[in-house]
């Protein structure tokens, strides 16, 4: 969690965001369509939806989903994306965790997308389990942030370039060393889930100059505020060093992670 209003984190990245932060594949959103036996009847809850990057695809395998975020130039970009698709069963709210009731339920599945490390985590899970209908679940979905976590030597040489332009950048770590305090099966379990599993799902990605770009636009501590009148110069040093290595794409191999758990089919929580 942190301390800046949630509306203002990604203040200034939403149309990079909207256009260039990626999806996480369809065999996540298969496999939660099938635990959680989502069909015409179920009600979804996106909470932290950003741009409708997993909005979208939940919209394809439930038939209604209330998608949620404390930005409302995000949530724009995610109806325009939703409209272009044709999609029209979605129900848009600006507002935050702070923002969730539990009346707003019942859910058949929440899933939060690279949005719950930003949440009051211990409040979110307890609203969440008491607004989730038995037999439904919880879904934390999130995958590696390849600018400080990515091992390739293209991401190593994007992050020196960005460096030179922000002082308090992240720094860049080596992920197999990372380690949590406080993993997430453990509080989804403290909460009253069960069946806590944490999956992985590979994918391939392939990223033009223009996406790498833009990516780095979308992460809230690169936005193009914290660059400020620097913006253009950056972009110009960045992809002058990406065409310095002489290909048009680049290839990142990425692990979509889901920690995924369920409300008792008698709906108590036995913790």
């Amino acid at each position: 969690m942190t301390d800046e209003s949630p509306a203002r984190r990604f203040a200034s990245t939403e149309s990079y965001y909207a256009e260039h932060r990626p999806g996480y594949g369809d065999a996540l959103f298969e496999f939660l369509a099938e635990r959680f036996a989502l069909g015409d009847e179920s009600r979804v809850l996106d909470l932290g939806c950003g741009a409708g990057q997993t909005t979208l695809p939940l919209a394809e395998r439930a038939g209604h989903v209330l998608a949620m975020d404390p930005n409302e130039e995000m949530v724009r970009h995610a109806r325009r994306r939703a409209s272009e698709a044709g999609v029209e069963t979605v129900e848009w709210v600006v507002g935050s965790d702070a923002d969730l009731r539990v009346e707003m339920g019942p859910f058949r599945l929440t899933v939060m997308g690279r949005s719950f490390h930003w949440m009051d985590q211990e409040r979110t899970l307890d609203r969440l389990f008491r607004a989730t209908e038995p037999g439904g679940g919880v879904a934390l979905v999130t995958d590696r942030e390849w600018l400080t976590k990515g091992q390739a030597n293209w991401q190593a040489a994007v992050y020196e370039v960005t460096e030179q332009y922000l002082d308090d950048l992240p720094e860049r770590v080596d992920p197999a060393a990372v380690s949590y305090d406080d993993p997430w099966d453990e509080k989804l379990r403290a909460f009253g889930f069960e069946d806590v599993e944490t999956l992985e799902f590979d994918l391939h990605r392939e990223w033009p100059v223009d996406g790498i770009v833009g990516y780095v636009f979308s992460l809230s501590y690169c936005s193009p505020d914290r660059f400020g009148g620097d913006a253009e110069a950056f972009e110009t040093d960045l992809r002058a060093r990406l065409t310095a290595f002489d290909r048009e794409r680049f290839e990142q191999r990425a692990t979509v992670e889901a920690i995924v758990g369920s409300k008792p089919t008698d709906g108590d929580r036995s913790v």
